[in-house]
């Protein structure tokens, strides 16, 4: 089990190879059997597009879609292998202006600290009218 301030540092790696796209290292912090998800109405994500189930391909293909940038941790919380966190973020997408946004994370790490579990809460109107 991580404590609290080695959990918040693996999320802090994982988000920075989030930013710099580096997908190879942002699938080392996954567990094989992970699962990643988005919360909101599925409608308005339609034009996000995802075209596997793979937690690592659709998060490859968001890396594909939307750039991160100016990232900031704003709030975290850490419970045993759970986490909290609020973040900040610029996200840009091909012939976009690029948008400030909120994104809400609630992750569950297994024993390797590796992610079992990433659900995002995001701004999924914002999300549309970046990927349309």
């Amino acid at each position: 089990m991580l404590d609290r301030d080695a959990a918040l540092q693996t999320i802090r790696d994982v988000y920075a190879a989030r930013v710099s796209g580096d997908k190879e290292a942002l699938a080392t912090y996954w567990a094989d059997d992970a699962r990643f998800d988005f919360v909101g109405e599925r409608s308005l994500l339609e034009p996000v597009g995802f075209s596997s189930e793979s937690s690592m391909d659709q998060i490859g293909q968001l890396i594909d879609r939307f750039r991160f940038s100016d990232l900031e941790l704003l709030d975290a919380v850490v419970e045993g292998e759970k986490i909290a966190a609020r973040w900040e973020v610029t996200v840009a997408a091909e012939g976009k202006e690029p948008v400030r946004t909120q994104l809400f994370d609630l992750i569950t790490l297994d024993e390797e600290g590796k992610i079992r579990s990433f659900i995002q809460f995001t701004d999924t109107a914002l999300v549309r009218h970046v990927a349309a």
